[in-house]
């Protein structure tokens, strides 16, 4: 399935904001549309001051596209040419620029934010994490930690959003305290690693946390998945990714078993997936591996089996899974390509079930996150008038063309365009609450609000 890409200018707002202040009595702003393998279409919308109600803008759209607002700030654009239906304009309720620290690189390695949304942290290239509250736009980052020799690959915070868990391209992860600080909120506190974990030989790329984080799990490109004590530091196992040949882990995403899978598991896989002393909570938990040849596997935590692993791409293609996100509570997990791929899986009929994909076009997927719609509809209609699916996803993408999509047994559509970069790659989103956060290569950290 092809979806479209509606884009805008990325300052139309000021272009809007300069017609309301009188700058200019009009001005235009260019759109453009795109559906693979059709003509892309390029027109324009014109902004002009109501003559009778002037703290309103009036928009005329010209070749082929057009813009509505539906209340203050919320635009929808459409293509009729394309069949692209009105689309939400999602513009980022606010904005975090990267501190002004005289750091040479202010791309951004790792992101997450914490589960109460109180604070956000981002990881780069020098090793250096940076903690933020999410209060204030222009606050300073309440710590700081050199908490890597080289690139910060992946940052989790913990359930209680006062530890973060880091993982590097050192080969190692860290813990560090995330609790702000008791004293001025306008100085920065030096955080040293509370815990370091070794064992992985390649880069890690990406880390979970298992219930309250007594254990973590750790995926690396030495083809390993890793379960770490975390009181002592030490590894209590260790997986071999790739039906044991030991490919690439490039995303891993950890949660509770399903019922189907409970039923399934006999006793002798029970017996033989004997529980070391140290492991809290992994009986009812499982993790799903993005590997990279294209394939994904699921390793039982109960069992310690690899118990299914998805064909693998074609050889020499860059069929790469890059990210992977498991839903639980739908029992959906959803994988995005090097290609550009977006599939949705039900775990419950691994390897028999349909499955759903869908993509925009050949750009990376960066990182994907599952949407409540409940929750954040994002639509321009209101919440209870919307007929559609509850599950959404986030996606981000290197073209740094994110959305929300609405996802059915039968396919997807787009639901929202996150807009507000200027052609930077998107690397991150996370969904909190009502809100989608993402990251981006500019250094801006953007949160939108559904």
């Amino acid at each position: 399935m092809i979806l479209p890409i509606c884009t805008l200018q990325h300052d139309f707002q000021s272009v809007i904001q300069d017609v309301l202040d009188g700058v200019v009595p009009d001005d235009k702003f260019w759109v453009s549309c795109y559906k693979l393998g059709e003509p892309s279409v390029h027109g324009k919308v014109t902004a002009t001051l109501d003559d009778r109600d002037r703290n309103k803008v009036l928009f005329r759209g010209h070749d082929g596209v057009a813009l509505k607002e539906y209340g203050k700030k919320v635009y929808a654009v459409s293509c009729p040419s394309l069949e692209t239906p009105e689309t939400r304009v999602a513009i980022p309720s606010a904005s975090f620029p990267n501190p002004a620290d005289g750091r040479k690189s202010t791309q951004i390695t790792s992101f997450d934010v914490s589960p109460d949304g109180s604070q956000f942290a981002t990881g780069y290239h020098d090793g250096f994490v940076h903690i933020r509250p999410t209060s204030s736009p222009n606050a300073i980052p309440s710590g700081t930690s050199k908490a890597h020799v080289s690139t910060v690959t992946s940052l989790r915070f913990f359930p209680s959003s006062r530890v973060v868990l880091t993982s590097g391209a050192d080969f190692a992860l860290s813990i560090l305290s995330a609790d702000p600080p008791e004293s001025s909120p306008y100085t920065t506190a030096k955080i040293t690693a509370a815990r370091t974990l070794r064992g992985h030989t390649r880069a890690v790329t990406s880390t979970g946390i298992i219930s309250r984080g007594r254990n973590v799990l750790s995926g690396a490109k030495d083809g390993t998945v890793r379960l770490w004590d975390i009181p002592t530091g030490a590894q209590i196992r260790s997986f071999a990714a790739g039906t044991n040949h030991f490919i690439p882990v490039l995303a891993l995403s950890t949660g509770e078993r399903w019922k189907e899978a409970d039923e399934a598991t006999n006793d002798a896989q029970r017996a033989d997936g004997s529980s070391d002393p140290r492991e809290v909570d992994t009986s009812d938990k499982v993790v799903f591996c993005a590997l990279q040849d294209g394939s994904f596997e699921l390793f039982d935590l109960r069992t310690k089996l690899a118990t299914y692993r998805s064909p693998a791409g074609p050889p020499g293609m860059r069929t790469a899974l890059q990210t992977i996100a498991y839903n639980p509570e739908t029992s959906l997990l959803a994988t995005g390509s090097a290609s550009g791929l977006v599939s949705i899986h039900d775990v419950r009929t691994l390897g028999n079930g349909q499955v759903v994909s869908f993509r925009r076009n050949e750009a990376p997927i960066e990182d994907i996150a599952f949407v409540k719609l409940t929750d954040a509809p994002f639509s321009v209609a209101p919440p209870e008038t919307v007929d559609g699916s509850d599950i959404g996803l986030a996606i981000a993408t290197e073209d740094g063309l994110p959305y929300v999509a609405e996802v059915h047994p039968s396919g997807a559509k787009v639901r929202a365009e996150l807009v507000g970069t200027d052609c930077d790659a998107v690397r991150f989103v996370r969904a909190v609450g009502h809100d989608i956060w993402s990251a981006a290569d500019d250094g801006v950290v953007r949160r939108y609000r559904g």
